[in-house]
């Protein structure tokens, strides 16, 4: 399963393992099956591959993560190439940088003041006097 997982997206054993802050020749055992990663490890590939423990594990033929109330299926979604390549750089960064890369964006928005178009839509009807609440 690693290896087609590996293989997928072009890298090697070593920097693979690397990646993981593991020894390539562990490495090289889980994917040979000769051993078992922990399950911090486990964690750590699933996040690194964007596939579930369950499907790593063999438990399901599904990569994707259960779905819940905040997952879209970005096959629904055109992406351009640009917005295509960051979300795969995304997809490989772990849990704590995917967090931190959240925040840099929310800081950024914030420095232009960014307002949503819903949040502009309502101050401009209150500023035009439409508003019988206020």
């Amino acid at each position: 399963m690693g290896k087609v997982l590996r293989c997928g997206i072009d890298i090697g054993q070593n920097d693979l393992a690397s990646k993981l802050n593991i020894e390539p020749t562990i490495y090289k055992k889980y994917e040979n099956g000769y051993c078992e990663p922990n399950f911090q490890t486990l964690i750590n590939i699933s996040n690194f591959f964007n596939v579930s423990t369950d499907y790593l594990l063999g438990v399901t033929e599904s990569k994707n993560h259960a779905c819940n109330k905040h997952s879209i299926l970005i096959d629904e979604i055109a992406l351009s190439e640009d917005e295509n390549q960051l979300f795969k750089s995304y997809r490989k960064l772990s849990v704590i940088m995917k967090a931190e890369l959240r925040g840099e964006i929310k800081g950024i928005l914030r420095s232009f003041k960014y307002e949503p178009p819903a949040i502009k839509e309502v101050k401009n009807f209150i500023k035009k006097g439409q508003c019988n609440f206020c």
